[in-house]
């Protein structure tokens, strides 16, 4: 049980932790303090002060910033409590590991994350191995002995066993694609990160799982931040995917994505306009069309790691969140075996399949064909 007279980090428990959400936001849409001050009417001045924690806006302010990120100034409270929630778990941790209360302040000083990273560090050291993380283990030394196509069968039981749930994926599948190295993916349906503003993102997500997300507000802003890491990646690197060609071809003539979801023709037509754009117009941004049905699910990004993803209930259309849905690997040589096996497949496409303007000019040959309807 917490000792509740030392599980606060700081000292002055007034210093609040709005402003780095705010410093975090700003800087991924790549403005300064005072291209954000010019959207919501606030001086640079009071937002540098706001962003180091020395001052602490009003509601009226905060509703203004949040405005300028498309956010709810929920977003900001809700990043608040869980600030306030990671010190306290942390300082618990620190106490638990005998480090002296005087140094506290310097960890009280470390990002969210890095901050996380010593609590789940510390979790991962006095917990006992479980028999998910032995078969886990086993599963991925069969990878890298004899390589995924050799351990499909296992990855998709042990996925269904003890895969991670929908909230816990899409957490995870955001901190992955804010890495910024190259990445790879195979799925089975047109990805709407290209055109992520134009779905109801809560209807796609309840489609997909068949579950809904514990924090509405929270799923809007993971799929804005992996729509930004993406974009970011396109700047120096490469994005690949592969999908299944003909599941394509039905979506862009039917509007059906998944089960339970139909997208009106408009919506389809620019989410496949969007998509031709980023082939046309960032060479990183690649597509294969396979002729058969992709292996298996999952996305990846290059040595930083990859999720394997279960494959769809062919009664439901959904992986379903009580028998798990993807298992997250991270080490190095584990992710190197699965883009091996991503690699071999890319490269068993034909090339008139893979290259960014055949690709384009097929998705639009099959816009132009017109919508059948359902």
């Amino acid at each position: 049980m917490k000792n509740e007279t030392t599980n606060e980090l700081r000292e002055d428990q007034l210093r609040q932790h709005i402003g780095p959400a705010v410093k975090e936001l700003r800087e991924r849409e790549g403005w300064s303090l005072r291209d954000l001050g010019a959207r919501c009417g606030v001086s640079s001045a009071y937002l540098s002060r706001i962003e180091r924690g020395s001052s602490i806006p009003s509601f009226s302010i905060l509703a203004s910033i949040a405005a300028s990120f498309r956010v709810s100034p929920e977003y900001f409270i809700e990043f608040e409590r869980s600030a306030k929630e990671l010190e306290s778990e942390l300082a618990h941790t620190l106490e638990q590991l005998g480090v002296p209360r005087s140094t506290w302040h310097e960890f009280a000083e470390l990002s969210m994350e890095a901050q996380g990273a010593i609590v789940e560090s510390f979790k991962r050291m006095t917990m006992p191995v479980s028999e998910a993380d032995k078969d886990l283990h086993a599963v991925e030394v069969k990878v890298l002995a004899d390589g995924v196509a050799e351990a499909l069968d296992e990855l998709k039981n042990l996925a269904r066993e003890y895969g991670l749930d929908p909230v816990d994926f899409a957490r995870h599948r955001t901190q992955l694609e804010e890495a910024s190295t190259d990445r790879f993916a195979m799925i089975n349906r047109l990805c709407t990160l290209p055109a992520s503003w134009l779905f109801d993102q809560l209807e796609v997500f309840q489609g997909t799982f068949g579950v809904q997300p514990d924090d509405p507000l929270l799923l809007k802003w993971w799929v804005r931040a992996q729509r930004s890491a993406l974009l970011k990646v396109l700047d120096g690197g490469t994005s690949r995917c592969i999908y299944p060609k003909e599941a394509i071809s039905n979506y862009i003539r039917t509007g059906y994505w998944g089960e339970h979801i139909q997208f009106e023709p408009e919506i389809v037509q620019e989410h496949v306009a969007e998509t031709v754009k980023l082939l046309r117009t960032r060479p990183g941004y690649q597509i294969g069309l396979m002729d058969s049905s992709v292996p298996v699910r999952l996305i990846g990004k290059e040595e930083v790691g990859v999720l394997f993803v279960t494959p769809e209930d062919p009664e439901t259309g959904h992986d379903g969140s009580e028998s798990g849905m993807a298992l997250r690997f991270s080490t190095p040589e584990a992710t190197s075996e699965f883009r091996r096996y991503f690699d071999q497949l890319w490269d068993s496409i034909p090339q008139s399949q893979r290259s960014n303007e055949t690709v384009a000019d097929w998705l639009e040959s099959e816009l132009a064909a017109g919508f059948a309807g359902k």
